[in-house]
């Protein structure tokens, strides 16, 4: 029994930790890596994987495809839209019915019914076609 006893004494006055396999990192350095822990590095890294891999050819086709639309609108008049050239007369035909409804003591709806939504008709082409313009500037302008 004597000689259990001693050998329980030796083990209680053994520094143990000589027996360990595992070595331990200051953790000094670990306060200095740039994310607190790997989980929030995955992410950070998650979210450029999906830009570079899938976000960048989907917005990229995107804006190819706009970029062609716009190109064919703004620069090649692919739409072929009415101007105020198509109407260029309208505007002398509804003065003339002005004029002639005045003569006859009439107004100019009771000569034409439809008198004053073509006008209004003109005057929102003419606010059209001053947007459009704007609109090709800036296509111009972002797109040349």
């Amino acid at each position: 029994m004597k000689k259990h006893n001693d050998y329980i004494n030796k083990v209680k006055k053994t520094d143990l930790s000589k027996f360990s396999n595992k070595k331990k990192v200051e953790l000094g350095l670990l306060d200095n890596f740039a994310y607190s822990n790997i989980e929030d590095l995955n992410d950070e890294i998650g979210r450029l994987s999906y830009s570079v891999e899938e976000w960048f050819e989907e917005e990229f086709d995107k804006a190819i495809e706009a970029s062609r639309n716009l190109t064919d609108v703004y620069y090649n008049n692919s739409e072929g839209f009415i101007d105020s050239a198509d109407v260029a007369g309208d505007a002398e035909i509804l003065q003339a019915i002005e004029s002639t409804a005045d003569e006859l003591g009439l107004t100019p709806q009771e000569l034409y019914e439809d008198f004053d939504e073509h006008k209004e008709a003109l005057r929102y082409l003419d606010y059209l076609e001053k947007k459009f313009a704007e609109q090709e500037r800036e296509v111009r302008t972002w797109f040349p």
